[in-house]
């Protein structure tokens, strides 16, 4: 974030590392700004957490590190929204759990979707009403129609000297739409859009669910430490999992060169020829259950085609086939049936961002408002995984580079003297009985 301050102009900013951390406490026990800085002075663990304390708050200071006020907590968090530092966060986030050793540089992933609700009512759609297409010379006519209307003598007359209409009836002036009566009216995303959030869109799974205005957010996951290696926001259509998903795995591919994603799990839905294809082309096992589990037949022909795009298109539907009975055929050998089974963590990360984020439901309005909410969870998410990592295993990654095990060369910790003075302490009482001082022989 240094690229965007500066020291000698404008005023003095607020610490970019405690506005941070109130941001990643917003997410990590679901608050909203509001709620998080009405508990934030009674909270002592929160301003120690941003290095600060009950003074700091009821009695602020300017020489010494004080809150920030809320709106600066806002716009500093919409103008690093426009700048991309939360997308570099989840970067640098993922990056310190492949150093602590969480993620193995053999990575099996898992990609899926959900959706999420949008801050935005179904009564907020409107029918969508295209522009008319007018020609220069009606353009022409009715301007000379609106230029002799203006120069009327009606056009002096004020209007306030009207006698004054009668107003119709409430449930008249109010529209069908706006009183909830939907009643022989057909929505769809190519007739309508929501006024309150435009960028999301009608959209459900099942049959029997309810469609709402919403957004997908889409994961790649590691199956086996289930952090998330990517998390992306989009628009909810029928292909958008797919599409979303091979961009995930070319920017994983960047971003991440230390790690080699193996195996990719996913459901029926990314079971099409051009994904899979796709796939395969990038050196990845796909362990994807097609909707059809029997073997198909190598198309054959009886005459050559003479036509080339007619050969072209034969040779397409042959490597369609091919690259489908590929898929089966590791579906059947069940090398992969225990990574396999791990791809419902993909969902256990969805339904934890859900229960425990804010998840479930948009903060705010719009497709950036919404990544923004989806690429903080999954930081808050991941940096949760690291934490338990770290205090389980202390030893691992690149905190084995900060403490070096013990060589011929290199001197002995007390602790290592200590269990070694034990371990002969034991041995000696185990063949003579009784304890002998630290200052004899056998030390």
């Amino acid at each position: 974030m240094a690229p965007l301050y500066t020291e000698k102009t404008g005023r003095p900013a607020a610490d970019p590392e405690r506005l941070l951390r109130l941001m990643l406490l917003s997410y990590l026990f679901d608050h909203s700004e509001r709620e998080l800085y009405e508990i934030l002075p009674m909270h002592a663990g929160y301003l120690w957490f941003c290095g600060l304390d009950f003074e700091s708050v009821l009695h602020p200071d300017p020489h010494h590190p004080t809150l920030p006020d809320r709106t600066t907590l806002v716009k500093t968090r919409k103008r690093w929204r426009q700048h991309g530092i939360f997308d570099r966060l989840m970067t640098y986030v993922v990056d310190q759990c492949i150093a602590a050793g969480l993620v193995s540089p053999d990575v099996h992933a898992a990609a899926d979707g959900t959706q999420v609700r949008a801050n935005a009512s179904i009564h907020s759609l409107r029918e969508v009403k295209l522009a008319p297409v007018e020609t220069l010379e009606d353009y022409l006519a009715r301007t000379a129609r609106e230029d002799e209307q203006t120069e009327s003598p009606d056009a002096d007359r004020d209007p306030d000297d009207d006698p004054p209409s009668p107003s119709p009836k409430s449930g008249e002036r109010v529209h069908a739409e706006e009183r909830g009566n939907f009643r022989g009216i057909r929505f769809s995303n190519q007739t309508h859009r929501s006024v309150t959030d435009p960028d999301a869109r009608l959209y459900k799974k099942g049959k029997g669910q309810e469609a709402y205005p919403r957004y997908l957010v889409h994961d790649v996951i590691d199956v086996q430490s289930r952090v998330i290696l990517s998390r992306k926001a989009s628009v909810a259509t029928g292909t958008a999992e797919r599409e979303t998903s091979l961009e995930q795995l070319a920017s994983i591919r960047f971003r991440h060169p230390s790690i080699t994603i193996r195996t990719l799990s996913a459901d029926k839905a990314y079971g099409t020829t051009e994904y899979l294809e796709a796939i395969f082309v990038q050196g990845i096992t796909p362990l994807v259950s097609l909707r059809r589990k029997e073997m198909e037949e190598i198309p054959t022909w009886k005459r050559r085609a003479k036509n080339p795009a007619q050969e072209a298109k034969r040779q397409a539907k042959v490597r369609d086939v091919q690259i489908r009975n590929q898929a089966r055929l590791i579906q059947q050998q069940g090398g992969y049936r225990s990574i396999q089974a791990l791809r419902t963590r993909c969902g256990h990360v969805f339904a934890e961002g859900k229960e425990c984020h804010g998840l479930d439901r948009a903060r705010s309005r719009g497709l950036y408002a919404m990544e923004e909410q989806a690429l903080l969870t999954a930081v808050v998410q991941n940096l949760k995984r690291l934490c338990r990592f770290r205090k389980k295993r202390g030893g691992t990654g690149s905190l084995a580079c900060a403490k070096p095990e013990l060589g011929a060369g290199s001197p002995a910790r007390p602790s290592v003297l200590w269990r070694q003075m034990a371990g002969r302490m034991a041995s000696k009482i185990r063949h003579e009985g009784s304890l002998c001082p630290i200052n004899s022989p056998a030390f």
